[in-house]
C-alpha cells in the first residue's frame, strides 16, 4: 500500500507534468521575450489577458499573435460591445479578413456568453473579447472551453478595468514613440509581461516592421547590467 504522502507527491508531480503539457504548445512573439516565456513562447490553447493605455494598443498586439495562430486557414472571432472596429485596420497585422468574424453584443453577459461559445467551437483558431471582467468561476470556464478545442483566447480591454481572474499570461501594451521616419502601420509599444504562469514578469519595447515583432529595448537586461556594474 502506498504511503499517503508519497501518493499526494506523485499526484503534485502528475499536476506539474499535465501544465508542463498542456502549456508547451507555443507561438514565437519576439526573440527576446520568447527567451524570457517559461516555454519559448506564448502558450496557445488558453486564455491570455492584454490590456492596453487604449483598447486600440491591446487589439493590435492580440492581432498579430491571432494571425500567427490562424496562419491560412484557421479563423478569429472578434467580440465587442459595439461595431467600432474597421476591419482593414487589421491588414497590417497580418489577420486575413476572409478568416475573421465579427460578433457585437451590447450586454456584458451575451459577450461573456459567445466568448465561452467562440472558444468551444473546434472551426476557431483564436478568439479576442473585450470583456468588462471574469471572476475565478468564470476565469476557469473560458480556460477549459479553450483547452477543450484548442483555441486560444485573448480577453482585451483598457487598463482601467478590471482584470480578469485566472489568465495563463497577463499583459501591459503601451504607445512608445518610434524612430524618426517611421510609417503609421509599423508602430512601436512598451510591452509589460505583468504575470505569467510558471514565469516572472518582464519588460520590453517593441515594433511591427516587415511583419516581425522586433525587441528595440529590453529593460530587463539594461536593468541586470546597472546591477551587475554597480556591484
Amino acid at each position: 500500500m502506498s504511503h499517503p504522502t508519497l501518493q499526494e507527491l506523485r499526484d503534485q508531480l502528475g499536476c506539474l507534468e499535465e501544465t508542463q503539457r498542456r502549456f508547451s504548445r507555443t507561438i514565437p512573439i519576439a526573440d527576446a521575450v520568447d527567451r524570457w516565456m517559461p516555454h519559448g513562447g506564448l502558450p496557445v490553447g488558453c486564455i491570455h489577458e492584454v490590456k492596453g493605455a487604449s483598447v486600440a494598443s491591446a487589439l493590435a498586439f492580440s492581432s498579430i499573435l491571432s494571425a500567427r495562430i490562424a496562419g491560412e486557414q484557421g479563423n478569429i472571432v472578434y467580440i465587442a460591445p459595439d461595431r467600432s472596429l474597421h476591419p482593414l485596420g487589421l491588414l497590417p497585422y497580418g489577420v486575413r479578413l476572409d478568416r475573421l468574424l465579427l460578433v457585437s453584443a451590447r450586454r456584458s453577459q451575451d459577450i461573456a456568453w459567445a466568448t465561452m461559445e467562440a472558444l468551444r467551437c473546434s472551426q476557431v483558431s483564436a478568439v479576442m473579447a473585450i470583456l468588462d471582467s471574469a471572476d475565478l468561476t468564470s476565469s476557469r470556464r473560458l480556460q477549459l472551453a479553450a483547452e477543450s478545442s484548442g483555441a486560444t483566447g485573448f480577453l482585451l480591454g483598457p487598463v482601467t478595468s478590471a482584470p480578469i481572474a485566472a489568465p495563463i499570461t497577463r499583459w501591459k501594451v503601451s504607445s512608445h514613440v518610434g524612430k524618426p521616419g517611421q510609417r503609421f502601420d509599423e508602430p512601436a509599444w512598451a510591452l509589460d509581461l505583468l504575470y505569467c504562469r510558471g514565469g516572472r514578469p518582464g519588460s520590453w519595447t517593441i515594433e511591427w516592421r516587415e511583419q516581425r515583432l522586433n525587441t528595440l529595448f529590453n529593460q530587463l537586461a539594461t536593468q541586470t547590467t546597472r546591477e551587475a556594474l554597480a556591484g
